[in-house]
């Protein structure tokens, strides 16, 4: 395994259940990968807008009421839909959040949430935001490369708010390098006095190089969710929130997700 330490990823924050970490006028965040219908700790991604900080403290709103989802609707891929880039991920609706009368769908991407990175002059890997002008240059030839790699048993997706990967990744030596690394974490563990550095593991799957410089393909190896609000002219879809509706309901969203997590006896209703 290897660490991603990244300031922003994909224009985004990426916020872990009441943990941001804001370093003077700096965000630094990781970004996760979860497996369909993770029932793990999860972090929660949305958009950024203009240099608001945001805490599960900070809330003055309601409650969220957290539900689980139908059966009927348990395993059921979802568009969850960027309207302003006319674009789609694919979710697992995790659970329903109600907040101020409005209701939200939790979702758990399908395919393997991945990022493409750099190295830079402080040896620290650095993902590349999907709107910068570099991920135009570099997305095709990382196609390409997985391409002539794998052939058609995976595919590079642009989706919204993160890379995806579509296909099936073998897992054969996962457990035996997890061991691995939980030991080397314990050891760091005790060298570091801070809890949260800013680094996050993730798996290496490939590195290609291009105008002199070497970038890397990455699966992310935490839990993610994604929250999206039904489309009033499509209810079988959900529309990605804004930067300015993400601010307006994010606080509320980590506070319920920071205490159902912490109580190991609750159940969503």
């Amino acid at each position: 395994m290897i660490s991603l330490y990244s300031q922003r990823y994909h224009g985004l924050v990426l916020v872990s259940l009441g943990l941001l970490l804001n370093v003077g006028d700096s965000w630094w965040c990781t970004d996760a990968f979860a497996p369909p219908i993770a029932r793990q700790q999860p972090v929660i991604l949305q958009q950024q807008s203009s240099h608001i900080m945001l805490a599960a403290s900070s809330s003055d709103s309601n409650d969220a009421i957290l539900t689980r989802i139908s059966e009927e609707d348990e395993g059921v891929p979802i568009p969850f839909v960027d309207k302003n880039a006319n674009s789609f991920i694919e979710c697992y609706a995790d659970s329903i959040a109600t907040v101020d009368g409005e209701e939200y769908t939790i979702g758990v991407p399908c395919d393997y949430c991945v990022a493409l990175c750099y190295m830079d002059s402080d040896n620290n890997l650095v993902p590349v935001e999907l709107t910068d002008k570099l991920m135009d240059d570099i997305f095709p030839i990382a196609e390409n490369v997985i391409m002539e790699e794998f052939g058609e048993e995976l595919a590079l997706q642009r989706t919204p708010q993160t890379l995806t990967l579509v296909g099936e990744l073998e897992d054969d030596d996962e457990d035996d390098e997890d061991n691995d690394d939980d030991d080397d974490d314990d050891d760091d563990d005790d060298d570091d006095d801070d809890p949260y550095d800013g680094e996050e593991e993730v798996e290496l799957l490939l590195s290609f190089d291009h105008r002199d410089r070497e970038y890397n393909l990455v699966r992310l190896m935490d839990p993610v969710l994604l929250v999206g609000k039904i489309d009033p002219e499509r209810p079988d879809r959900r529309i990605l929130l804004t930067p300015e509706e993400s601010d307006k309901i994010m606080p509320t969203l980590e506070s319920a997700f920071l205490k159902y997590h912490e109580d190991g006896n609750s159940m969503l209703p």
